[in-house]
């Protein structure tokens, strides 16, 4: 079981995006950034970048990193069957971005995919999640996780090979009680995606 249609129903309820959201089949492992970066291990996304491979072999990088999410989000569609995953990292779910992921769906035959969008923070806009919604009606996705909302800073990687994601320890220790507190306004995070 998964929990699209929850979530679907949920999108639509009172009081959706004023504090954290999360469906889950179990809390998120941590790992350590010296891990993930081991070997040119990990690849990095910066904000609007799309990711996607077929298959996955040994010698391929192993995870795609997303570092200091906060109001813009990543999602992740692998496929169980082949191992292909697509990942992108954005703020708004724009038109080409929908196209990119839905070529990317299309091109798996008889797929199987577990999908993850994790971001956000407390009261924005909801309008990103109403196109990804459609998306996953009509793509027929299966929502493994959502992680939306909060005022916390994420730090997320996804595992290439088993599709899982991961919180990042960017110190390789645990973080202290308040020291992912987001300190960032929107308006401060929307000059600096505008910056060249």
């Amino acid at each position: 079981m998964s929990f699209e249609n929850i979530f679907l129903a949920e999108l639509r309820g009172n009081g959706f995006g004023s504090a954290e959201y999360t469906r889950t089949f179990k809390k998120r492992p941590h790992i350590s950034k010296s891990k993930i970066d081991a070997y040119s291990n990990c690849g990095y996304l910066g904000s609007g970048a799309f990711f996607s491979a077929n298959g996955y072999k040994q010698t391929d990088q192993r995870y795609i990193a997303a570092t200091q999410l906060t109001y813009d989000m990543i999602i992740s569609l692998y496929d169980v069957n082949s191992g292909s995953v697509a990942v992108a990292r954005f703020a708004e779910f724009s038109t080409p971005l929908r196209t990119q992921l839905e070529r990317f769906s299309a091109s798996i035959k008889r797929p199987n995919f577990e999908f993850r969008i994790i971001g956000m923070q407390d009261g924005q806009s909801l309008e990103p999640l109403y196109g990804i919604s459609e998306m996953i009606t009509q793509c027929k996705l299966h929502l493994f996780e959502a992680d939306l909302f909060g005022k916390q800073t994420r730090h997320i990687a996804i595992d290439r090979h088993s599709g899982m994601s991961y919180s990042i320890l960017l110190n390789d220790r645990v973080y202290k009680p308040g020291e992912l507190a987001n300190t960032m306004t929107l308006e401060q995070f929307q000059r600096s995606a505008q910056r060249p």
